[in-house]
């Protein structure tokens, strides 16, 4: 199947009547691939759940708005797209309230970058100290083997993604835009670099300018692909608060880097740390969270077999622990299969076995 095919059935699904994203990745689990079912008015007439104007317009649906102007982003910008029934869609994400159907990205998704992740977001007017600690306690972040997620933003978020390229690390930028649309455009350079090792996504068609109801709605995917999430400076109804919201409603952890109760950028996290968030005022407090210690025998995550990813990813989904039979369920492979690859992982430090016959992600 051609990759454009792809996209172009996305978009008419969605551009359906009455038909979000939730109706649509449901269709496609239960059809497969949109560009297999769209305009075959057989493949989905006898689904109850979709109203007969929506399964008019899919029978016959038009080209979607700015077909091709999107076309001609798509290679000029050498974008790329990964759907929710891929399986290089992000695990994290996938298992959110509210994923995106897709994403379009510039540079490369990894696997291995998305395994140990964390959002750093704050205020656009950043103090000299949230700016201080965002470069100190990020960069130990990144010498601990954490990708970087954040938003590309002024303040915060830029020192954050900075900090991660300039310690040779990863990071990704979740855009309000459309990936072409580097917003703010002074941030260009910043984007340039994070793609070269990196990636920026959206969930946005290429072409998509800077709304403002957009980047609420982007903060979600911005915690939806991260273990954890750190608020370094924000009001209470700032963007940075948002995320931590999307990322309390994900089971995501959440921190707070406390402030002076008579600055304005610090009375967000000290709200959060209120509600219990953990307190940071180091890397250590972070990374103690997922039992890891920043010395020189800090390593980058090892490489992991076919099977043994798979086995990794459902103890990630099933933070922080799952009980052996029921990973036995979930993989669906026996149980001399499971103790062998669970073995590997252990040597390889990955997880650990805790009592009561249970499994933990050590990353």
């Amino acid at each position: 199947m051609k990759v454009l095919d792809k996209i172009k059935a996305w978009m008419q699904l969605l551009a359906a009547p009455e038909i979000g994203n939730a109706k649509a990745i449901k269709l496609a689990e239960l059809l497969g691939e949109p560009a297999e079912f769209i305009g075959k008015s057989e493949a989905f007439l006898e689904i109850e759940t979709f109203s007969e104007s929506a399964k008019e317009f899919l029978s016959n649906p038009p080209e979607p708005a700015s077909w091709q102007r999107t076309i001609k982003l798509i290679e000029k910008y050498e974008i790329k797209f990964v759907s929710i029934l891929d399986d290089d869609y992000p695990n994290l994400l996938r298992n959110i309230f509210d994923p995106p159907p897709f994403l379009f990205y510039r540079g490369n998704l990894r696997k291995d970058d998305l395994r140990r992740t964390i959002a750093i977001v704050g205020t656009r007017k950043a103090s000299p100290y949230g700016k201080q600690m965002t470069q100190e306690i990020g960069e130990k972040l990144v010498q601990a083997g954490f990708t970087i997620v954040s938003g590309l933003a002024y303040g915060i978020d830029s020192i954050a993604h900075m900090g991660a390229l300039n310690q040779g690390g990863k990071t990704i930028a979740v855009m309000g835009t459309g990936v072409d649309q580097i917003y703010p455009p002074e941030n260009r350079e910043i984007a340039d670099e994070i793609i070269k090792t990196g990636v920026i996504i959206s969930e946005f068609v290429p072409g998509s300018k800077a709304e403002k109801w957009n980047f609420p709605t982007r903060n979600r995917i911005i915690s939806g692909l991260s273990l954890g999430c750190f608020i370094i400076e924000g009001s209470r109804k700032s963007g940075a608060l948002l995320t931590a919201k999307f990322a309390m409603d994900q089971n995501r952890d959440v921190f707070a880097l406390p402030g002076d109760i008579n600055r304005p950028q610090a009375e967000g996290p000290n709200y959060l740390i209120k509600l219990g968030a953990k307190i940071v005022t180091c890397a250590q407090d972070i990374l103690e969270e997922y039992d890891l210690v920043l010395d020189e025998q800090t390593r980058l995550f090892p490489k992991l077999s076919e099977a043994e990813d798979k086995i990794y990813q459902i103890l990630l989904n099933n933070k922080p622990e799952i009980q052996f039979d029921n990973l036995l369920i979930k993989s669906g492979m026996n149980i001399g299969e499971i103790s062998s690859i669970l073995l590997n992982l252990e040597l390889k430090n990955v997880i650990k076995k805790v009592p009561g016959n249970k499994i933990v992600a050590m990353y």
